[in-house]
Order: C-alpha cells, then sequence, then structure tokens
C-alpha cells in the first residue's frame, strides 16, 4: 500500500492517516474524561486530608492547652482531693484525646486507601485506551528495542520518546524461535579449528549459521544494533554489532572482523544488510503491544494528570500532516489521502476540518485547544 498527499507527492508516514487521525481524537474524548476525574479526585483527596489534618492538629493543641491550664490552676495545691481531681482531669482528657486521634488517623488511612483505589481504577481503564494509541499512532519517536529468546518464545521491551513523552512497552513477537535464515537466507561465518591427527595446526573453516537460533537483538532506534544466535547444542554462539557504517562479529569472545586471516573469509555483501532486515523483524512482526508506563520530562504522565499535555506533543505530528494536506488537496475545508494498493487500485479518503473541530469541541477547552494544534479549528 502507498500513502500520498492528494498531489500524488508520498505522506511522511506510509500508514491510513485518515484512520490514525480519526482513532486520536476518539480516543483523546475517552482518555481526557477520565484524567479530569483523577484531577478532581486529586483535589476532593487533597482538601479531605488537609482537614483531616487540621482536625488532628486541633485536637492535639486543645489537649495540650487543657492539660497546661489544670497544671496552672493547681499549680500549688496541697488539697488531695485538687490533686485527685487534676489527675483524673489529665487521664480523662488523655484518653479521650487519644480515641480522637486513632479514629482521625483510621478516617485519614482509609481516605488515602480510597484515592489510591480510585486512581488505580482510572489508570487501568486509560491504559488499554492509550495502548491502542502507542502501539501505532505515535509519529516521530525514537524507538528502541530489546528482544530476547524466552523460553522458545521472543519477548521485547519497546522504549520510545518523542519531544519530552516517553513510553515503554511490553513486546510479544510472531516468531518462536527465530533462525537466523528466516530473516536473510543463508549466511556462513569464518572461524578458527584445529586440524590435523599428530601436528595440530588451526584453519579457517566456514561455519553455516543459517539454522542458528537468534537470542537477542538490541536497537537503540538510532545506528546501533546488536544480535546475539547460537547453536541448537548452544556451543558455539555469535554477535554481530552494527554502528553506523562499522560492522563488528564476534565469535564467543574472538572478534573475527579484527583478524585479518578470518576477516578476507566474511562475505560482507550477506552481512550488512541483516541490520536493515532485523530493524524491519522488530517493527513488523510484533505479535502484540502491551503499554507499560508513560512519562514526561520523566515523570509518570498518568499519576501526575500529564496525559493531556502528552497528546498535545503527540498531536503536533498530526497537525503538521493536517496543514500539508490542506496545503496540497484541492478542496481547503477537506483532508484527504490517495490510497494506491499492491493491485494498482487507487482510492481517496477524507474528513472535513469541520466535523474533526466539532468532535473536539465537545471536550471543552482541552478540545479546542488540540484543534488549534490540528489545524483543524
Amino acid at each position: 500500500m502507498r500513502y500520498t498527499y492528494q498531489d500524488s507527492t508520498d505522506l511522511p508516514i506510509q500508514r491510513d492517516f485518515i484512520q490514525d487521525l480519526t482513532d486520536l481524537i476518539e480516543i483523546a474524548g475517552k482518555v481526557l474524561p477520565l484524567e479530569n476525574d483523577a484531577i478532581e479526585a486529586n483535589e476532593l483527596e487533597k482538601n479531605a486530608i488537609s482537614s483531616l489534618d487540621n482536625r488532628i492538629i486541633s485536637l492535639e493543641k486543645f489537649a495540650n492547652d487543657v492539660k497546661l491550664y489544670v497544671k496552672s490552676i493547681s499549680l500549688n495545691a496541697e488539697n488531695v482531693e485538687i490533686l485527685d481531681c487534676h489527675n483524673a482531669i489529665v487521664d480523662a482528657c488523655d484518653e479521650s484525646v487519644s480515641n480522637g486521634l486513632r479514629n482521625l488517623k483510621k478516617d485519614l488511612e482509609q481516605k488515602k486507601r480510597d484515592y489510591e483505589f480510585h486512581i488505580h481504577d482510572l489508570e487501568q481503564k486509560m491504559f488499554p485506551l492509550l495502548n491502542s494509541l502507542f502501539e501505532h499512532g505515535i509519529y516521530g519517536a525514537i524507538k528502541a528495542y530489546s528482544v530476547r529468546l524466552d523460553n522458545g518464545v521472543m519477548k521485547g521491551d519497546l522504549k520510545a520518546s518523542i519531544s519530552g513523552v516517553e513510553y515503554e512497552s511490553e513486546l510479544l513477537y510472531r516468531n518462536e524461535p527465530l533462525l537466523m535464515r528466516e530473516v536473510h537466507g543463508n549466511i556462513q561465518l569464518p572461524i578458527w579449528v584445529k586440524t590435523g591427527l599428530i601436528h595440530k595446526e588451526n584453519k579457517v573453516k566456514l561455519v553455516d549459521v543459517s539454522e542458528f537460533i537468534i537470542t537477542n537483538i538490541d536497537y537503540n532506534g538510532i545506528s546501533h544494533l546488536e544480535l546475539i544466535f547460537e547453536n541448537k547444542k548452544q556451543d558455539q554462539q555469535f554477535k554481530i554489532i552494527y554502528d553506523y557504517a562499522d560492522i563488528q562479529i564476534l565469535h564467543g569472545n574472538s572478534d573475527i572482523t579484527a583478524d585479518k586471516n578470518l576477516s578476507q573469509s566474511i562475505d560482507m555483501d550477506r552481512i550488512e544488510p541483516l541490520s536493515v532486515e532485523f530493524k524491519k523483524y522488530l517493527e513488523m512482526s510484533i505479535m502484540s503491544q502491551k503499554l507499560k508506563k508513560i512519562m514526561l520530562d520523566g515523570r509518570d504522565a498518568l499519576s501526575n494528570n500529564e496525559v493531556f499535555d502528552c497528546l498535545k506533543i503527540i498531536m503536533e505530528q498530526y497537525g503538521d500532516i493536517v496543514r500539508e494536506c490542506i496545503d496540497r488537496g484541492f478542496v481547503k475545508n477537506e483532508i484527504t489521502i490517495k490510497i494506491e494498493r499492491t493491485d494498482g487500485t487507487r482510492t481517496e479518503k477524507y474528513v472535513t476540518k469541520e466535523e474533526l473541530f466539532n468532535r473536539l469541541a465537545e471536550l471543552g477547552s482541552e478540545g479546542l485547544e488540540l484543534a488549534s494544534i490540528l489545524n483543524v479549528e
């Protein structure tokens, strides 16, 4: 599938932008009321806790004032009855205050538990909604992958960032396990082996690693990629490290690429394309993705009620494409893209600015702010 503007220029992101755009607005419409509920709950909880704290302070001060007063008026008393009365008042005051403080602190802890449960419940509702957005709808993010073979299953973690927004997701991949040949066909790598029955000598041997199992893939999202693969017996392991134009190949702890005799036997025409193929695998072979965390400038966005701020940053990328759609389109109040299918079929898909604006306006001032960012106001 090929996605273009109406003037046939390729979209910067090869996806159904209209669908992503409408999904983004739909998710915002569901998430923002939940976050506003959390903000309101936070304010109510803060006021309730402040009120209970003040009552605790007032009760402790009252008890202290009572005891100081009783002590002052019975300071020079010699009458046993007065001293007994003094002690009885102090004991009664202590008991009453102790009961009062216990009840107030119990109420305080219950308020905190109720608040934490409510916020947790809201977050549990927000995460599935946001997960669908963070699976495919974040444009321009730098994505770092760390994938490992775990009990025969390819599992991984995604850490991505864009303009201060960071998010982490758990990944599950289709291939289990993944073989080298499944990524880039047959591959051979040279190693030293001992030959001869009596006089042992080193000899270069080409090892077919096509059936070797991928155990680890790490990619920083920019230029650094590491692959680790081993045979089924787990007695031979190779690592390939790509860093910009530099390629390093290790057999165990031995650097093959640093050995002149071995390196000349490496077919770089087979090795170099692997980096592209593995990057494609990391992005295209994900079976499931589960959002774990969203951060804004190093803070937890959900617990700090900053999801709206994250959405504004995400929508900036969409706003740029919306503006281009309008500039390159034939109808200025429509956001239109062209879709060319593999069989040559071409269709157009559009949504009006008015439709998007009306949907966002239903969210109040926040929606109007988002409409401005999306260039649909």
